[in-house]
């Protein structure tokens, strides 16, 4: 598994820069513990290329933290995104599926980073804006990017428009009786929580590498993911193999 580049665009100032997120390992895994932007910064913070220590998750604009969250998808899971749905109207289930890069692209096309007058907030300051609760967090973070509070929701419009986030509603039109329904979509969330749910697989993984070659739990946990994968998957082949190999000599 190759790290994967992405091009960061600091909004308004428009300055480029490239960052490079190391591959994923099981002590990064058994990290998360949530699926708020809290536990995206720390996920990032721990894969962000240690070349580039001056760069901190924590000082990065929502638009720049999912950049490189898609980056890290794409690492993890490749491009195609696929939820599957109720339909409200035939109650069967269908999926809806899409490409992670169209959707980015479709968000990017006609925006204008630097047409919005108002300073994207970093996710230190979302963080600690939301620590305030959610009456007083709109104030907090209003102070933060050096605006009046009763100016946050028309500088949140404008945002919206010139630097959007991958949280949004997509048409979901139900493959079996066309029924249109709208399915809210947050890379943040969904890629955490899909790191979360994969919990029970990765202290599989950990179990059968140390039953297999008697390896510390600190030394597994350092294994980069595509490693530790395929090593498990080579000790499931040679278990099949000698399972064939015995059954073949059985009958003979």
């Amino acid at each position: 598994m190759r790290s994967e580049s992405t091009v960061l665009y600091s909004a308004p100032a428009g300055t480029a820069r490239r960052v490079t997120l190391r591959e994923l390992r099981g002590r990064d895994e058994l990290a998360v513990e949530g699926v708020d932007t809290r536990a995206a910064v720390a996920l990032l913070e721990r894969l962000l290329d240690a070349a580039e220590p001056a760069l901190r998750a924590g000082s990065l604009a929502a638009t720049e933290r999912d950049a490189l969250l898609a980056a890290l998808y794409r690492q993890l899971w490749g491009d195609h995104i696929v939820s599957t749905l109720t339909c409200p109207a035939c109650q069967l289930r269908y999926d809806l599926s899409f490409s992670l890069r169209e959707l980015q692209s479709h968000l990017a096309a006609g925006r204008d980073p630097q047409g919005s007058a108002t300073r994207v907030p970093t996710a230190d300051e979302e963080i600690a804006a939301a620590a305030h609760g959610a009456r007083d967090g709109v104030a907090a973070l209003a102070a933060a990017i050096g605006i009046p509070a009763a100016l946050i929701e028309t500088a949140s419009a404008e945002l919206e428009a010139n630097a959007p986030i991958i949280d949004l509603e997509l048409a979901a039109p139900c493959s079996e009786c066309g029924a249109v329904q709208y399915a809210h979509f947050d890379l943040q969330s969904f890629l955490l929580q899909r790191l979360l749910g994969e919990r029970q697989l990765l202290l599989s993984e950990i179990h059968r590498l140390a039953s297999s070659y008697g390896w510390s739990l600190r030394e597994i946990l350092t294994l980069p993911r595509s490693t530790r994968r395929a090593l498990v998957e080579a000790g499931e082949g040679s278990v099949r193999a000698s399972e064939w190999g015995a059954t073949q000599w059985g009958r003979q």
